[in-house]
C-alpha cells in the first residue's frame, strides 16, 4: 500500500498553493509541514482582507502565511519553539508581516477575532510510534488518546475570542474520536458543514493497521481500504456563537 510521510527529511524548500496563492516554505524533520489533510482544511477555509485571524498551531506557518496574503492582519501561536522560528522565516520568505507568539492556543492573546483557524493535531497516534519518533517530536502532533484532545480544548476556549460574526474553522477526521468532537461543537456552537473529503492515511497507520482495525470495530474510528490504501474522513465545519434562546 501507498505511504504517507509525515515529516520532511532534512531541511527542504517547498513551494506550495493555497486557493491559488503561491506560497514558498522552509519545511524539516523538526516542523509539522503541509499534509493531505492540511492541504484539505486550507482550501476549505475563508479569509478576507481587513480581517483580523489567528492560526493556531501554526507549524511551517502556511496558514498565516495564506490569510496575510489575503490582506487579513494576523496572528499565529504554536507550542513549538522550533515551528514558531521556522514559521517566521517563511512569513518574512514571503514578504508578509505576521505577530507570532509561542504557546497554546491563543497564547494568552485577549482579543477577539474575526476568524479562528486551527488545524490541530486530530488523529489518535499508536504508541509505538510517537516513542520512535521522540518525545519533542512527538508533542507536535500528538492528539492524545483519542485524538482530539487539543481540538475539545479548542472548543473549550475559542468563545472567548470570538464575537457575533466570527467564524472558526474546525477540523474533523474519522481518525479520531469524531463523534465526540461533533457532540461539543454541535452543543456549544452554530455549526455549518463546508468541505468532505477522504484523506490518505499516513504511514503510520499501515504501520500498526490491526490496532486502528480494532478502534474502527468498536465505533471509535473510521478507516476505509480503496485501491490498495488506507483512507480517512475529514470534514470542515464552519463554527459561529450560537444565538441566545
Amino acid at each position: 500500500m501507498r505511504r504517507v510521510k509525515t515529516f520532511a527529511r532534512g531541511t527542504e524548500r517547498r513551494k506550495v498553493s493555497v486557493q491559488g496563492v503561491e506560497i514558498e516554505l522552509e519545511v524539516n524533520e523538526h516542523v509539522f509541514p503541509p499534509s493531505a489533510n492540511g492541504s484539505f482544511y486550507a482550501e476549505s477555509v475563508r479569509v478576507n482582507a481587513a480581517e483580523t485571524v489567528i492560526d493556531i498551531g501554526t507549524g511551517s506557518g502556511v496558514l498565516a502565511i495564506f490569510a496575510a496574503k489575503a490582506g487579513a492582519v494576523v496572528s499565529a501561536t504554536d507550542l513549538d519553539p522550533a515551528a514558531v522560528e521556522v514559521a517566521e522565516r517563511n512569513a518574512a520568505r514571503n514578504g508578509v508581516s505576521v505577530e507570532f507568539r509561542r504557546g497554546a492556543l491563543f497564547a494568552g492573546l485577549d482579543k477577539k477575532f474575526d476568524v479562528i483557524l486551527a488545524n490541530l493535531p486530530n488523529e489518535i497516534i499508536h504508541r509505538s510510534y510517537l516513542d520512535e519518533v521522540g518525545e519533542q517530536l512527538a508533542h507536535t502532533f500528538d492528539g492524545g488518546e483519542r485524538g482530539n484532545e487539543h481540538v475539545l480544548d479548542l472548543l473549550q476556549a475559542a468563545k472567548g475570542h470570538m464575537h457575533g460574526r466570527s467564524r472558526l474553522y474546525l477540523p474533523v477526521h474519522t481518525l479520531t474520536d469524531y463523534h465526540e468532537t461533533l457532540r461539543q461543537a454541535v452543543n456549544d456552537y452554530s455549526a455549518r458543514l463546508v468541505a468532505v473529503a477522504q484523506l490518505p492515511a499516513k504511514e503510520f497507520v499501515e504501520e500498526h493497521i490491526d490496532f486502528y482495525l480494532r478502534l474502527n470495530e468498536a465505533g471509535v474510528i473510521r478507516i476505509f481500504a480503496q485501491g490498495g490504501a488506507w483512507y480517512t474522513n475529514g470534514y470542515v465545519f464552519e463554527l459561529s456563537l450560537a444565538a441566545p434562546v
